[in-house]
């Protein structure tokens, strides 16, 4: 539980991996809840990126493309061009997604961690659930009512699922999952609703270039990240891992409005 003379900090300061513990670790927990996302800086390799990782989380995730210490290096590796569910390994551009969008319950938290920045583009992207809620509820709530349904969507191949991408959890709280490539399929009622749902995705994303040593935290159930198409030898490090009971992170992200315990969103339906 974090003390209550904790305070938040700026959006824009960075932790480094070897602060991640008492206070700061706290703190790092109260910027997540509040936020959905942590700067880390001055990581000096693997190592570095495994301690801050393993402070956060409490267990790493076995990715598919994961190494045996469970972090996955991200970059070109020259044999995956057009492979649906490999654009990662690639060098084009990465369109946001939710990491494991397909799973039942996708990891809570994903690091991203630069180890070579490459010669040019390569911005990570990023977008906040909350943006895409509060835009969908104010002018399209009939997309909200769709793109929220239990069956809006199907990702994944064989071992897929139907799942909401906008899913309301109660009190207030809400899910976001979603990816947009040849693995994700839709409703005929959220396909109507796509435009929308993009021109929020497009009005609300931001952009962010690491340099080597830096990286970020965020909430993957509230998140989506991407990045830009890039030139040169870039290389990120990435963890995938529920929070540490520390971090404190309830079920979901609330809703960027007053909610009364029980209630929905405007023009949502409740289930």
């Amino acid at each position: 539980m974090l003390s209550s003379d904790v305070a938040v900090v700026s959006a824009n300061e960075e932790f480094t991996a070897a602060s991640l513990s008492g206070r700061v670790r706290e703190r790092v927990g109260a910027v997540l809840r509040e936020r959905g996302l942590v700067r880390l800086g001055r990581l000096g390799g693997r190592d570095d990126v495994l301690y801050a990782a393993r402070r956060l989380m409490s267990g790493l995730w076995r990715h598919r493309d994961a190494g045996p210490d469970g972090l996955t290096v991200i970059r070109d590796i020259g044999r995956h061009d057009g492979r649906a569910g490999f654009a990662g390994l690639g060098r084009g551009d990465l369109d946001l997604h939710t990491e494991c969008a397909q799973q039942p319950q996708p990891p809570r938290l994903l690091l991203l961690a630069c180890a070579r920045a490459g010669d040019a583009g390569g911005e990570s992207l990023l977008l906040d659930g909350r943006a895409i809620l509060g835009a969908l509820a104010g002018l399209h709530p009939a997309a909200l009512e769709a793109l929220s349904a239990p069956r809006a969507a199907f990702f994944g191949g064989a071992d897929g699922r139907f799942t909401p991408i906008l899913e309301q959890l109660g009190g207030g709280r809400w899910h976001l999952r979603l990816r947009q490539d040849s693995l994700a399929r839709f409703s005929p009622e959220a396909e109507a609703h796509l435009p929308a749902l993009r021109r929020a995705i497009d009005r609300h994303t931001t952009r962010l270039r690491l340099a080597a040593g830096q990286g970020f935290v965020v909430d993957n159930h509230r998140f989506l990240h991407g990045r830009t198409a890039f030139r040169g030898e870039r290389l990120l490090l990435r963890a995938l891992g529920d929070p540490h009971p520390v971090v404190g992170l309830d079920a979901g992200f609330p809703a960027p409005w007053p909610t009364p315990a029980g209630s929905g969103a405007p023009g949502a339906t409740a289930r």
